[in-house]
């Protein structure tokens, strides 16, 4: 039998390293820029965290404006803006710092510095002509992994629909992990984005398309956020390891689901996120565990070795199809232990959308790599359970 064709993206460089931030104006450099375009969100230029990358830039001798006009879940017209400060910049370079959405804003502004059209014109895998301008991109957050994805989501303005646009080009010239510019993000923001880095770990090692390499990261990934995550939650100084392993599990599970794929939790997420508002990572985090739970059965023995990953003991003598219920049990226990709220009741999001959000998540195309084949029924009855917050495994593991 025949094996069929992977193929893995990820970027040429990936500098990890508490403080590298400082050495921006070094890289730039590198890539002969003059000008830098740095794409962020108020939030994060507020906090001070762009003090050392821009002192860094001027060093270098570099100029630079600042976008930081991103929002949450970044929209078409927030993109376009972006492209043109890059056009009236006269800029050579773009630098999204911050969460995903800057990321995500950048490499979206970057197709339309080389491509004409609106940007959901570029919609689906491998619809950008031209290359993008050269890239760089810092996380502030150790959540989406987006600096060494070469995908981006966008929601159109006009539906609220998010959609994914994928391509190579997107990839960063370089990414810089520096895990000194996490520390000052809010326990909440730090507790959404660790689950949502289990989250894209969890679903690449699941993932119908995953990879010997791209498993290898997701369940180390997976190791480090079950043993960091609180810790970091709680950081009031002096557990800088706890943020640099978060760092690197983010960017591991990035680089995972990159190769991988995802599934039916952000599949649902998307919609939940473009409709309603709600947090990407805390979308995530919520509607996680019922996931695990609806694709056990088709993945039993992997779910167990997330469940160990996850620090559970596992009894050898007892079927995979019920010791893997104990990898979603640690999963909601983790989260518990960072304060996510149980149900969809606790967000914005409202019942009466379900049917409406499990047939836009049909479509959605981070369901591609889900194990377990996935009806209209399964994704209402899987939103009924996330608002309900009905768990199987608190009876299985009680027999």
């Amino acid at each position: 039998m025949t094996q069929q064709s992977q193929m893995w993206n990820v970027p040429n460089r990936v500098l990890f390293g508490a403080g590298v931030a400082s050495q921006t104006g070094d890289y730039v450099e590198r890539f002969d820029a003059d000008t830098v375009l740095v794409v962020t969100d108020s939030g994060v230029r507020d906090a001070g965290v762009l003090a050392p990358i821009l002192e860094s830039l001027s060093a270098a001798g570099k100029t630079y404006e600042i976008f930081d006009g991103v929002k949450p879940d970044p929209t078409d017209t927030v993109v376009h803006a972006a492209a043109d400060a890059y056009d009236d910049a006269d800029a050579d370079l773009l630098l999204g710092v911050g969460g995903g959405s800057s990321m995500d804003t950048a490499k979206a502004a970057s197709i339309l510095t080389t491509n004409d059209g609106h940007i959901l014109d570029f919609t689906g895998s491998g619809n950008v002509p031209n290359a993008t301008p050269p890239s760089i991109y810092i996380p502030t957050t150790s959540g989406t992994g987006s600096e060494v994805g070469h995908w981006c989501i966008v929601k159109d303005s006009e539906t609220n629909i998010k959609e994914e646009i994928g391509d190579v080009k997107l990839l960063a010239d370089l990414a810089l992990i520096d895990s000194d510019l996490t520390k000052s993000a809010p326990p909440p923001v730090k507790a959404a984005t660790g689950m949502d880095v289990l989250t894209h770990a969890v679903e690449a090692y699941v993932s119908i398309k995953a990879q010997s390499q791209t498993s290898a990261l997701a369940l180390d990934s997976i190791e480090k956020v079950g043993a960091n995550l609180v810790r970091a939650v709680e950081y009031r100084g002096g557990d800088d390891d706890a943020l640099a392993k978060m760092a690197r599990a983010s960017t591991q599970a990035g680089m995972a689901f990159n190769g991988a794929g995802l599934g039916a939790v952000h599949a649902l997420s998307h919609q939940v996120g473009g409709k309603f508002g709600v947090p990407h990572g805390l979308a995530n985090a919520i509607i996680l565990p019922y996931v695990m739970e609806f694709n056990l059965p088709q993945v039993p023995e992997k779910m167990v070795e997330i469940a160990a990953a996850l620090g559970e003991s596992i009894d050898e003598d007892e079927p995979a199809r019920k010791e893997g219920y104990k990898a979603v049990r640690a999963t909601r226990q983790l989260a518990d232990d960072v304060r996510i709220p149980r149900t969809l009741e606790s967000t914005a999001a409202k019942r009466e959308a379900i049917p409406e959000l499990a047939e836009q998540a049909l479509s959605d195309g981070s369901l591609t790599g889900n194990p377990r084949i996935t009806t209209q029924d399964d994704m209402e009855r899987l939103l009924e359970r996330a608002f309900d917050g009905v768990f199987e495994y608190e009876t299985i593991l009680d027999e």
